[in-house]
């Protein structure tokens, strides 16, 4: 499957350890199968297994706000897209804007089988007033791998 066509991954079910201490030594095909997206409109998530998926629209959090996905609608499903819904300040938007904006990463779990579409909302985003800037916006440390992170996807 080439890259421009994966529109997210499922996860397998494996009882490999995942060593987070082994960056690059690890097989991601042992735990996850990508999902064709190429000319499909739709993906049908199944009851139970867990998906990663990226937004269609890019996430920019300025330093002084933080941010937090929250339930969209019963309507969408019975599913779950916020395991890690919480976005810190400087989230694809740098320091001072030089970022324009990020993918977030949806950790989606469906109650029920379900079909989703390509642009279809899933999830809210809750905008929080930070106490204060922080000395050191996401992204700033060599530790955040992830700061302008890009969907493979459609």
């Amino acid at each position: 499957t080439s890259t421009e066509a994966i529109a997210g991954y499922e996860a397998i079910a494996t009882e490999e350890v995942v060593d987070l201490s082994r960056i690059g030594q690890l097989d991601p095909s042992t735990f996850f199968r990508p999902l064709p997206g190429s000319g499909r409109d739709s993906l049908t998530l199944e009851k139970d297994r867990f998906y990663i998926l990226a937004t269609k629209e890019r996430v920019c959090v300025p330093v002084h706000l933080s941010a937090e996905m929250v339930p969209f609608s019963h309507h969408v499903g019975e599913l779950r897209a916020h395991y890690a819904g919480f976005f810190d300040p400087g989230f694809g938007y740098g320091r001072e804007g030089e970022l324009k904006g990020t993918v977030g990463v949806l950790e989606v779990r469906p109650h029920e089988t379900i079909n989703i579409y390509h642009g279809q909302p899933i999830c809210l985003m809750e905008f929080y007033r930070n106490a204060s800037v922080p000395l050191k916006p996401y992204g700033q440390s060599p530790a955040v791998r992830c700061r302008s992170q890009r969907s493979t996807g459609n």
